[in-house]
């Protein structure tokens, strides 16, 4: 009987959860997303400001989850992982941006909006901070695979840069998402002496 009911209140926490993270990613996305509060997120999902914050701690809590909540549901988690599994360290790469050209272009406007709260918000502009440095760091195995040599900190820094969003956004300006994808890789392939 305990055990029916733990797995009840457990599902009751998931669902309120996923309530709060579509309910922060709508005010995210709202013309006045600069109004984005735990109050407002509150408010919005139907709970209390206390249960977001037991949930998420923080503003910035929140906001992580919800960035992890965009890689969960992007294929993220699941497409990197198959990228480094490619033997052949030129498919990595290829994989490697495809993956993020996709994620990229499935939360483009999410990404834009955490993108500007992240330089309002020193605090969380730090966590993004610190998860564009994963990224950095799945490119220095891809480049270490390929042996570049002495050139191999600088070949990441190119790589870093044509791999982020902000790269990805200016250069779908003018083209569809799935037109980047191809552009980048092919920039990202000379980077590296391919």
């Amino acid at each position: 009987m305990r055990r029916y009911t733990l797995g009840r209140r457990q599902a009751a926490v998931d669902e309120t959860r996923g309530r709060i993270l579509r309910a922060a990613r709508r005010l995210l996305l709202a013309k006045r997303g600069a109004d984005f509060s735990l109050d407002a997120v509150a408010r919005r999902a139907r709970v209390t400001r206390l249960t977001v914050y037991h949930q998420f701690g923080s503003r910035r809590g929140l906001l992580e989850a919800l960035f992890d909540d965009m890689a969960a549901k992007g294929g993220l988690l699941e497409a990197l992982p198959n990228a480094f599994r490619q033997a052949d360290p030129e498919e990595a790469l290829a994989r490697f941006v495809a993956t993020f050209g996709h994620f990229w272009a499935e939360g483009r406007p999410i990404v834009r909006r955490l993108q500007a709260l992240g330089v309002l918000d020193p605090e969380l502009g730090k966590a993004i901070a610190g998860r564009n440095e994963w990224r950095r760091q799945g490119l220095r195995v891809i480049v270490g695979r390929l042996g570049r040599g002495a050139s191999s900190d600088q070949a990441v820094d190119v790589l870093f840069t044509l791999t982020s969003f902000h790269t990805f956004d200016t250069l779908a300006g003018q083209r569809s998402p799935e037109a980047v994808v191809p552009v980048v890789l092919r920039l990202a392939r000379a980077a590296v002496g391919l």
